[in-house]
């Protein structure tokens, strides 16, 4: 154990998931993001203010190490999903889950001397682990509660005229981000898509179907419901509505309906919506105006034969005055009775009757929903902080933000000229992201004293790719099997009737998830048809072809680098859950992140972590050189607080960074 000096009494680990040293440096530059530049004089970074993260470049398992100071290959959570040796190559488990990390956490280890915890929305967290000095709201997934919403987001398209209403639901995402985790493992077998282009990429529980969207909505672009309804002249309303319009709403999946009058505030220009439960209600339970979010709508919806309170929010898109179209937006309502993603259960009550409803971010496809989503879930979170932090007693504060990531995933190539003609526009678009979670930064800052000990940290960052550079099937987090390895005959595929299976008796080899590729191994892998003697060969062959294969449009090499499951120990990789083979992209094929190296980066964007400490017993407004890893936090924090290094860590404490 590494021998304590103590300075700390607590410890926050702000996680913002996404964020770039390299963006966050440049807008600092500009002036810009004024919480995290005072945070910055007030500590300790690196020139670059950047930190090594672990591999695969992805959530899970760079979360899993920032809170148990251990390498993948020791902690086991290994990519988005995981895989454990001698499973079938097509059955992967949720990594979200607390119950696939075979390390021990720090709030784990802080509980074994009695010293408490608050666990916010923190990866690889639920279940808990520690239930008796331990806080957690969530932890399964990249928001709170997302397992809690009772129905999609939606677009009414309303027009004024006589037609039926047409309900055009949204494409279910099969990715696992919306898997639940409830006290035991999600497992799912993947199966493959169709298409022969992709008829080698898998996703878990069936095909990745295509948005079903039309009108104003570019396909692909959105997950949303689409919904056009008549506009009315209003009758049969028990309040007098004579001059008011009205339009039918169906929601809960179209189960249910909502009635809603376009009124004229001013008796010219029709300006507002009101929201009944039935056309015979007295009062609106919600209302809204042009071009404005509503207060928060409290309703009920039937459900499996029960009746749930529910919260959401609209948003007034578009109103004509002359009341003839409306465009609204439906924010997914969430089941308040549901409590299910807190422990202890009394917390989310409490919350939910202090601070409210939590809005959940967007997929809606319009820019300005998008980032107004996030905003206020940030607003919430940062209230439900500040709320827990006061009315309960802790030691260590861990949690994790996401907006930046999913800002990343929308518009990390549209900000490079070479990609788009309106790059400026979409910078600024990702600058507002960074400037929402600078804000949320000044807040938390709000919850530290001067015997807190601050860190600002991201698991990884986002990296634009080279225009023209062609993304293969192949290294998806979310699959299994690609085209690619299709391509040079190692996974084969049987098509029948528009239908794919892998013809695992002909497969040798096959991709999975991040960066891993599975020799088909006989006495190992269940369908195994690669006997034992062979199999040092045919790893030396796959990473040769690897670096062989070529960019079909500009013949360059794709494969930074590929090893074998001896030689990826050298990336902290190893153990029951990685593959026979680990390979990476050279930078401009870059998906973001996830097949990148953690030092990689391309025209001033990264895949590195951002790296900021601040607090007691760390120097100030300093630079230190020396490379410092994401299994180095955990070490730093128990030296500084003296809680317990956990039993699996194996990261080094941050001496450079602490006062003499």
């Amino acid at each position: 154990m590494v021998e304590t000096q103590k300075k700390a009494k607590k410890a926050i680990v702000i996680g913002l998931d996404g964020a770039d040293p390299m963006m966050v440096k440049k807008f600092m530059k500009e002036g810009k993001l004024p919480n995290l530049k005072k945070a910055k004089e007030f500590g300790v970074t690196t020139e670059d203010m950047s930190m090594h993260g672990v591999h695969p470049t992805i959530t899970p398992p760079n979360w899993a190490s920032l809170a148990t100071g251990a390498l993948p290959c020791t902690h086991g959570i290994t990519c988005f999903w995981n895989h454990k040796i001698g499973e079938p190559l097509d059955k992967l488990s949720y990594g979200f889950n607390s119950q696939l990390c075979e390390a021990e956490f720090i709030w784990d280890s802080a509980a074994r001397e009695g010293k408490k915890s608050i666990v916010f929305n923190y990866p690889t967290a639920w279940p808990p682990t520690e239930k008796d000095f331990t806080i957690y709201v969530d932890g399964t997934g990249i928001a709170v509660n997302s397992r809690a919403l009772v129905d999609n987001e939606r677009f009414y398209y309303c027009e004024e005229g006589n037609f039926a209403i047409q309900e055009i639901p949204h494409s279910a995402d099969q990715s696992g981000t919306n898997c639940m985790v409830d006290g035991e493992v999600d497992e799912r077998t993947f199966d493959i898509a169709g298409d022969e282009n992709t008829a080698a990429t898998s996703f878990p529980g069936g095909k990745m179907a295509t948005i079903l969207a039309e009108k104003r909505i570019e396909p692909n672009s959105a997950k949303v419901d689409i919904c056009t309804t008549p506009i009315k002249q209003s009758e049969g309303w028990r309040i007098e509505s004579l001059s008011a319009k009205e339009v039918i709403l169906p929601i809960n999946s179209g189960e249910q309906r909502r009635y809603g009058l376009i009124v004229a505030e001013d008796g010219e220009k029709y300006n507002k919506l009101q929201i009944y439960a039935s056309k015979n209600g007295e009062t609106p339970i919600g209302e809204v105006r042009n071009g404005e979010w509503s207060s928060w709508i409290f309703d009920n919806f039937k459900i499996s034969g029960k009746n749930i309170p529910v919260a959401y929010k609209v948003k007034i898109m578009e109103m004509k005055d002359d009341g003839s179209k409306l465009d609204l937006y439906y924010a997914r309502p969430v089941d308040l009775s549901n409590l299910k993603w807190f422990y202890p259960k009394e917390i989310g009550k409490e919350l939910y009757e202090n601070i409210g409803p939590m809005m959940h971010y967007s997929d809606c496809g319009d820019d300005d929903i998008q980032l107004d989503a996030q905003k206020q879930m940030y607003n919430w979170y940062a209230d439900a902080l500040k709320f827990l932090t006061s009315n309960n007693e802790w030691d260590l504060l861990y949690f994790h933000v996401h907006a930046l990531d999913t800002a990343n995933h929308l518009y990390q190539n549209k900000i490079l000229e070479e990609h788009s003609k309106d790059h400026e526009k979409y910078l600024d678009i990702l600058y507002k992201y960074y400037e929402i979670s600078d804000d949320f930064v000044g807040e938390i800052m709000k919850i530290a004293d001067e015997d807190t000990l601050v860190f600002i940290v991201s698991d990884h960052a986002g990296m634009s790719n080279e225009a023209d550079c062609e993304m293969p099937a192949l290294g998806d987090p979310w699959s299994v099997g690609g085209k690619v390895l299709e391509d040079l005959g190692y996974t084969v595929v049987k098509r029948e009737n528009g239908k794919a299976e892998i013809d695992w008796e002909k497969t040798r080899a096959i991709s999975q998830r991040s960066g891993y590729i599975y020799i088909n191994l006989k006495g190992r892998d269940p369908q195994g048809v690669v006997h034992p003697e062979e199999y040092d060969s045919l790893v030396e062959k796959i990473i040769d072809d690897l670096y062989s294969y070529r960019d079909s449009g500009n013949g360059r090499r794709l494969i930074k680098l590929a090893l074998n499951k001896k030689d990826m120990s050298i990336l902290g990789l190893g153990g029951d859950h990685v593959g026979d083979v680990y390979f990476l992209f050279n930078p401009s094929w870059a998906r973001v992140h996830g097949t990148s190296l953690t030092t990689d980066s391309y025209k001033n964007t990264s895949v590195g972590c951002l790296f900021m400490v601040s607090g007691p017993g760390i120097k100030k407004d300093q630079l230190i050189n020396r490379h410092i890893s994401i299994i180095d936090i955990v070490p730093t924090i128990c030296h500084l607080t003296g809680i317990s290094v956990p039993r699996h860590a194996e990261g080094a404490v941050l001496y450079q960074a602490l006062e003499d």
